[in-house]
């Protein structure tokens, strides 16, 4: 009766303004990570114009210029690919595709990245076909295996195992880079959660929370096991019973 609908009402306020608090930090992060690059794209351009700024100095500044004009790029698309995401209830667009070939273009599209870093993959990938949106999957691969590259040593190594499981589907990612605390592992699918604060390694901690709501949406899981100093590890499951493309054949 009554009773009940005053403690509804309470438990609603409080989620309710757990909800907004959570919303004005975000507001505050997403202020501060946008205001960083911009007062430093705005600090090299003036150091450009003095007239006394060599050559050198000059290619220097511009080298910090176009990498902070990229940091704002991913910034905007993220935070857009987030809202977009948060908007969605329900998942459409949904289609039977070979999740493992998609995997396979993620990585020839970081490319440039890793062998920057001299990184070499260890890939083990049976070919899965699963139902799903692929453009959103699509962020899943590439938000991940950007981050094994990024806190990856030079000359690292990563490695990828994708396969179908008695109930669905797994992908498997781990690096021996730079690892993280139990602390960090806690928080790093919160939006804006940076578990470097001296920003050594680039990020805006969003592209994880993205891929949990991707994932969610999927009814699919993303964990995460690590030790500092020895690497990482991300698990990807996706539920369904995909079937492999071997399988396939066979039926045909």
């Amino acid at each position: 009766g009554f009773r009940e609908l005053s403690e509804n009402f309470n438990r609603m306020t409080s989620e309710l303004s757990g909800i907004e608090m959570l919303r004005s930090d975000f507001i505050h992060n997403f202020s501060h990570e946008f205001k960083t690059p911009i007062m430093s794209i705005s600090g090299f351009a003036k150091l450009m114009k003095k007239e006394n700024t060599g050559e050198k100095e000059r290619e220097e500044y511009l080298d910090i210029i176009i990498a902070e004009c990229a940091r704002l790029s991913e910034l905007s698309s993220n935070i857009l690919n987030l809202s977009r995401v948060d908007s969605i209830s329900v998942l459409t667009e949904t289609v039977q595709f070979n999740v493992s070939e998609q995997i396979r273009e993620s990585i020839l599209q970081l490319q440039q990245k890793w062998e920057a870093k001299k990184i070499t993959f260890r890939i083990q990938m049976d070919d899965c076909l699963i139902i799903g949106n692929p453009d959103l999957l699509k962020q899943v691969w590439m938000n991940l295996i950007d981050n094994a590259i990024k806190f990856s040593f030079p000359e690292g190594e990563i490695c990828i195992h994708a396969a179908e499981t008695h109930n669905g589907f797994l992908f498997r990612i781990r690096d021996n880079g730079i690892g993280m605390s139990s602390l960090t592992q806690e928080k790093i699918f919160n939006r804006f959660y940076q578990g470097d604060p001296s920003h050594s390694v680039e990020g805006n901690g969003l592209g994880l929370p993205l891929v949990r709501r991707i994932l969610e949406l999927h009814r699919g899981t993303v964990r995460v096991g690590s030790q500092p100093g020895k690497g990482s590890i991300f698990s990807v499951t996706l539920p369904g019973s995909p079937v492999s493309v071997s399988q396939l054949t066979i039926q045909r």
